[in-house]
């Protein structure tokens, strides 16, 4: 086969790799009882914190394990609607006076949190020092955001990747 044919062959298996990585990002959030919402939580958000770190990188023909997400024990800020996205990192001291911070809560030592909240728009960040962080963003260049409808728990998880290589 010509260099010219298996160029499409290449990038087809590039971009199942990329959303392989991406998907096995996105792990599902455990069940339990400490960090979930209790029988009378009716609705809002319930989550973990965790960070990637190390080489995440795909090898062939290696056995070479990528390092497995830890449980972060952090702030999660909530603010209401989609705020603007400024980079991965926002200030704690700037942050604090946005009017649209809704309220913060603590995840717990397994990464885990619930907060309950209005049906509604919301962006959440995990804080990291004296700062505010977050690393996924929509198309108008926002920060990703969530949405908590009547009588649901919308579940998310906030990944830290800056120690990462993909």
């Amino acid at each position: 086969m010509s260099v010219s044919r298996l160029k499409p062959v290449l990038i087809c298996l590039f971009i199942a790799l990329t959303v392989g990585i991406l998907t096995a990002m996105s792990f599902p959030v455990s069940q339990s009882l400490k960090g979930m919402p209790s029988q009378n939580q009716r609705q809002g958000v319930s989550g973990a914190v965790t960070r990637v770190q190390g080489n995440q990188m795909p090898m062939v023909g290696r056995n070479n394990s990528r390092t497995a997400p830890s449980s972060v024990s952090t702030q999660v800020w909530i603010f209401s609607g989609r705020i603007p996205g400024r980079g991965t990192h926002w200030s704690v001291s700037e942050a604090q006076k946005h009017p649209n911070l809704v309220t913060r809560v603590h995840s717990d030592d397994q990464g885990k949190f619930f907060v309950s909240l209005p049906p509604g728009e919301y962006t959440l960040f995990a804080q990291y020092g004296d700062n505010l962080y977050l690393n996924s963003f929509l198309g108008d260049g926002s920060y990703q955001s969530v949405q908590v409808s009547e009588g649901q728990i919308t579940q998310m998880r906030l990944v830290n990747t800056e120690g990462a290589v993909f």
